[in-house]
């Protein structure tokens, strides 16, 4: 269930600052959401409890555009390479990233982790099975994509935006079934590489 209006907004301002430093404080979040510190904290107990809801939220987010993706099944690659473009115009590997060693989990985000991790299964299961991604593609694979695309910052919002469309344009042609004229060398990475930085016992972070 999404946030109700108002706490959508201190999220939405919540998420605006800690992709500029995931170390700032109640204060800064409150600036930006235009409110009093002691407002803040009556809706979000202390830091941690905030960083989960901004959490919550970005696997939502994710989960959302993943479910977007598979109800579209006239062009199966169209819904596959938007659904990627979605998750990186939205911020999301970079708010993941600014978020890893900041946030620890709990069990609501422990079952938000598996509901993105099945939600995405499926988008890959079906991109295979349709004949059009590349068969030794895994999610762990897109996983580092995306955050590797969505680490590109050249200090303008604007520029970096159009860079990560770019790359992610390169990164696709090399996504498909008919480009892979050859396996991948070496195996995808594995689950425990990708959770260097995270605490809360959490599987996978998408």
């Amino acid at each position: 269930m999404p946030p109700p209006n108002a706490d959508r907004a201190v999220l939405m301002a919540a998420r605006e600052v800690l992709l500029r430093d995931p170390r700032a404080t109640m204060a800064a979040v409150a600036e930006e959401a235009g409110m009093g510190v002691a407002g803040l904290y009556r809706r979000y107990a202390n830091k941690q409890a905030l960083l989960r809801a901004v959490a919550a939220d970005n696997y939502r987010r994710y989960i959302a555009f993943a479910e977007a993706a598979l109800s579209d099944t006239d062009d199966p690659w169209h819904a596959f390479t938007g659904f990627l473009r979605q998750v990186l115009d939205d911020g999301l590997p970079r708010l993941t990233l600014a978020l890893r060693g900041e946030v620890t989990f709990d069990q609501g985000l422990r079952d938000l982790d598996k509901l993105a991790v099945h939600t995405t299964n499926r988008l890959l299961r079906g991109a295979r099975g349709s004949g059009i991604l590349r068969p030794d593609v895994t999610r762990t694979d897109i996983t580092v994509l995306l955050e590797q695309i969505g680490r590109i910052d050249v200090g303008d919002d604007v520029r970096s935006a159009a860079l990560r469309r770019r790359y992610l344009a390169l990164v696709c042609d090399g996504l498909r079934a008919d480009a892979a004229s050859r396996r991948l060398p070496g195996p995808p990475p594995h689950e425990a590489e990708l959770l260097v930085g995270w605490s809360g016992e959490i599987s996978s972070v998408s």
